[in-house]
């Protein structure tokens, strides 16, 4: 992410409860403190054939709740508000027109 636009979509997508973002060293990344609705109680997915890609592409070989996963945040926002102060370091033109 690199751009104002990225980070006025990420400011978006951190007003919503239970998402957060953060930054390892391989990029930046949602946080969503929330439940698939379609996790099964053994933990498989109710709609494994007709999953969305990015299920598909997910890699299983580590997960946020293998190790605490703030141990490789370089950054991380739990909120509109930490993002936003970030924002505004970052692009001194943050706001301005």
């Amino acid at each position: 992410m690199r751009s104002k636009a990225d980070f006025e979509h990420l400011l978006w997508q951190v007003l919503h409860e239970g998402v957060e973002a953060y930054k390892d060293s391989d990029g930046w990344y949602l946080l969503i403190h929330t439940r698939c609705s379609y996790l099964q109680k053994d933990g498989s997915c109710g709609i494994y054939n007709s999953r969305p890609a990015i299920c598909r592409e997910y890699e299983n070989s580590w997960c946020e709740y293998d190790a605490p996963a703030e141990e490789g945040f370089m950054l991380h926002f739990r909120n509109y508000e930490q993002l936003l102060k970030y924002c505004k370091k970052r692009f001194k033109t943050w706001g301005k027109p």
